[in-house]
């Protein structure tokens, strides 16, 4: 009852940020780093007024990779509106500026190594996922045997 409830709970609280416009990416690359890593889950809200300022971490619609999202950091704001935007672990700022139309969300909240198994799929890293699958697989079989164990006053054999 208690995994149940805890499920729901994490399901609920994953859920809610996303019925507001809120969205969420795993980082693939390591332009963020230290801040934000490979493999990290970016939670973004939509942009609104004042949320879109230097230093803030924002997600864009790529000028010069059509299709794609970028997420960097705002550098500066030019006198015509533009974004100067720059990834924590580049030494130079961004080629193109962004217009603010461009970004689609401002960052959140990150959850570090969540998305992890996405980018070891992409890069077809096998062993890590299968050796992931292994270790949630006997989790999800161990903790509700502890549980009903501890329930019933027996030690698990």
């Amino acid at each position: 009852m208690i995994v149940k409830a805890a499920v729901c709970g994490l399901v609920l609280a994953a859920l809610t940020p996303l019925s507001e416009g809120w969205s969420a990416s795993v980082v693939v690359s390591g332009s963020m780093s230290p801040a934000v890593e490979t493999g990290d889950v970016v939670i973004t809200a939509p942009p609104a007024g004042r949320s879109i300022a230097p230093g803030r971490v924002v997600r864009f619609r790529s000028p010069d990779r059509p299709g794609r999202s970028t997420l960097h950091r705002i550098s500066t704001i030019t006198a015509d509106g533009l974004l100067v935007t720059k990834g924590d672990a580049n030494r130079t700022a961004d080629v193109t500026p962004v217009p603010v139309s461009a970004v689609t969300g401002v960052s959140r909240w990150r959850v570090p190594y969540a998305g992890l198994p996405l980018v070891w799929w992409r890069d077809r890293d096998l062993p890590r996922l299968a050796g992931t699958a292994a270790v949630l697989a006997v989790l999800l079989t161990l903790v509700p045997m502890m549980i009903r164990s501890r329930r019933s006053g027996r030690r698990p054999s």
